[in-house]
């Protein structure tokens, strides 16, 4: 697909432009979000809108309604349109390259793997001592997930895989993986550093802090995958599968079929010895994959043209 208006971007300005788009395109669909809130709901009180109930199921609707739109404004919206400007191939230059079968199952089956592994993670970084109001604003933002996702009805749970799985895995990855890893390991001129910094950003702007590690370590995983493999369709893969089986499992939760403890799985309290075999057997799968682009000479993702 040939583009006529391709500006030489920098690194620098990359990231730059990267920030600001992300800005735009958060005030533009967070408008879109706003008018299509207040036409499915019937409530065009904007306070209502903005801050919604989480107790109400319109609350609860427009709460979804609002997600979705973050996602495709912050992540998608950006991403695109840097690879518009930047590339007479956008597709390619978003990592939309094939990547083998067996890198895809070996990806896939590495994420399942690790589940209890970040679990125990993510029970260890809950120990760190916090402020009172971060334990506060976790308790909250765990209760909203709960009500949000844990559901009987397949409708509902499909609107969930949506809105946590599909769309996050798609806009994320663009922009994280596609956009500022790319951007931060040309900047830094090293691979590691790249996915790190990029690793922290994709945390921190979850602002879930008693999760910070476990979400930055899957940034990181998710990082190599890219790098390894040159394809972005292996990350968003390996994404969606790791949020898909989190709104499954509300699911089952919901229907009666899982108790409510299992998403604890792999903690101290739980079952610590499952989460450090996890981290052994998803590192040996780890290995496999790089393993794999060594003999396959993968181009990593730095090479694709950054102009």
């Amino acid at each position: 697909m040939e583009n006529s208006i391709r500006f030489n971007i920098s690194p620098r300005k990359g990231i730059f432009f990267s920030l600001v788009f992300l800005t735009l395109g958060f005030l533009l669909f967070l408008f879109l979000g706003v008018i299509t809130t207040a036409i499915v709901t019937g409530n065009w009180d904007l306070t209502q809108i903005l801050s919604p109930t989480a107790t109400t199921p319109d609350g609860l609707i427009s709460i979804r309604i609002m997600q979705m739109f973050q996602t495709a404004g912050m992540f998608i919206f950006p991403a695109v349109l840097i690879a518009l400007l930047a590339s007479k191939k956008p597709l390619s230059f978003l990592g939309f390259k094939q990547a083998s079968t067996k890198q895809m199952l070996l990806a896939i089956a590495m994420m399942v793997i690790l589940i209890p592994g970040i679990n125990l993670i993510a029970s260890l970084n809950a120990d760190i001592p916090v402020p009172d109001w971060m334990i506060q604003m976790e308790k909250s933002a765990e209760e909203l997930i709960k009500r949000l996702l844990i559901t009987d009805k397949f409708s509902i749970f499909t609107l969930n895989l949506f809105m946590v799985a599909v769309l996050p895995a798609i806009g994320e990855e663009l922009f994280f993986r596609s956009i500022l890893q790319k951007y931060f390991i040309k900047l830094t001129n090293n691979n590691a550093w790249g996915i790190i910094i990029t690793s922290l950003i994709f945390s921190a702007i979850h602002m879930q802090f008693l999760g910070f590690i476990p979400r930055f370590m899957l940034g990181v995983v998710f990082g190599y995958l890219y790098l390894w493999t040159g394809s972005i369709k292996v990350t968003m893969l390996v994404h969606f599968v790791n949020n898909g089986l989190a709104v499954f499992l509300y699911y089952l939760i919901g229907t009666g079929i899982a108790p409510m403890d299992i998403e604890n799985i792999g903690e101290p309290s739980q079952s610590w010895y499952l989460g450090v075999t996890s981290l052994i057997f998803s590192g040996f799968l780890l290995w496999t994959l790089w393993n794999d682009r060594v003999k396959d000479r993968v181009q990593p993702a730095q090479t694709v043209e950054v102009l």
